[in-house]
């Protein structure tokens, strides 16, 4: 296998900005309740844009009997200075027990540059974020959870 032509980092605005722009439409970052919240998991994905893949699956028993779903979507980053640089946003849906529904939450962002164009990056993006979280020392405020959990990668 050839040398890797992207680079991937951490994306600098805000992971709910990220979040946002993916589900965002002609640029409006707005969007129903109903894409966001709803009993019905099945029903919250139907609403993922058509590129959203399924990532992973994390379980952490004490805080829930159910699994989260971790998924990748790319947008396009209005600030790219190349065609083919690719932002993409991990996010979830998971069971909220205290409200008994099921919602979409962000969890990370990345940002691919690439001086050539490349196939669409969502598995090795999903890849680096999940890396990201689940590392100790990586700087992801959060990775005691995961570490607690258990993390099913499908990627």
């Amino acid at each position: 296998m050839g040398k890797e032509t992207f680079q991937i980092y951490d994306f600098v605005p805000d992971i709910v900005i990220a979040f946002a722009s993916v589900f965002s439409v002609k640029g409006e970052i707005t969007f129903n309740e109903d894409e966001m919240i709803s009993t019905d998991r099945f029903k919250l994905e139907s609403y993922n844009p058509k590129d959203t893949i399924l990532v992973a699956t994390f379980l952490h028993d004490q805080y829930s009997t159910k699994k989260a779903y971790f998924y990748v979507a790319s947008y396009k980053e209005s600030h790219s200075i190349a065609n083919h640089d690719q932002a993409f946003s991990l996010f979830s849906i998971r069971w909220d027990k205290e409200e008994s529904h099921w919602e979409k939450v962000p969890e990370y962002c990345c940002f691919v540059k690439s001086e050539q164009p490349q196939p669409p990056l969502h598995k090795e993006a999903a890849k680096w974020m999940l890396k990201k979280m689940t590392t100790k020392g990586s700087g992801f405020p959060d990775v005691d959870y995961f570490i607690k959990g258990k993390f099913e990668i499908l990627v």
